[in-house]
């Protein structure tokens, strides 16, 4: 994935955004690792809207990287697939998998499952190997972030939940916490 020319709000040619395997970021959840990492591609107008401020956001947090996993990718028979699916097993069991060392919770389901449906982006915040916060961005861009189907601009409220999100990750605790 070229981020630079995949995202239109981007304009940042040293942009931190790193794209990773299922296995990567399985490694990121399985590993005492610390990492912002989102899930999503440059298909979701909804990250799309955000791209050039979350890379903005997190270099001014002095983040050095934000891991970028795309759920979408070709398959055996040469079609684009999307793990979200859950079309065979093997898939369901990866997508469970990043479901469940999450934490990740949703109303809506994948058909005929259980297992809670991810929009995209979703944006997690893993420190030391747990996931301590997540969030679903549900906002697009003409010209300012906002709803679909409404143009209060949501700027301001997707730049608060985002530094949220990096601040539970630099949260230091201490063992008595």
């Amino acid at each position: 994935m070229n981020f630079l020319s995949d995202f239109k709000y981007l304009t940042d040619e040293n942009n931190i955004y790193k794209e990773i395997s299922y296995d990567e970021f399985k490694e990121l959840l399985d590993g005492f690792h610390s990492a912002l990492i989102i899930v999503g591609g440059s298909w979701s107008e909804e990250f799309q809207a955000v791209a050039g401020e979350v890379n903005k956001i997190a270099k001014e947090e002095k983040l050095s990287e934000i891991y970028v996993y795309d759920p979408r990718f070709i398959n055996v028979f040469k079609e684009e697939e999307d793990l979200r699916d859950c079309l065979t097993l093997e898939n369901k069991l990866k997508y469970y998998y990043i479901v469940e060392h999450t934490g990740f919770k949703a109303s809506e389901l994948v058909r005929d499952t259980l297992i809670a449906k991810m929009e995209v982006p979703t944006f997690f915040a893993i420190k030391n190997g747990t996931c301590v916060d997540y969030f679903t961005s549900k906002y697009i861009k003409d010209p300012f972030i906002r709803e679909k189907d409404n143009l209060e601009d949501k700027t301001l409220e997707f730049i608060t939940r985002f530094k949220q999100l990096i601040s539970k990750m630099n949260e230091e605790k201490t063992m008595f916490d």
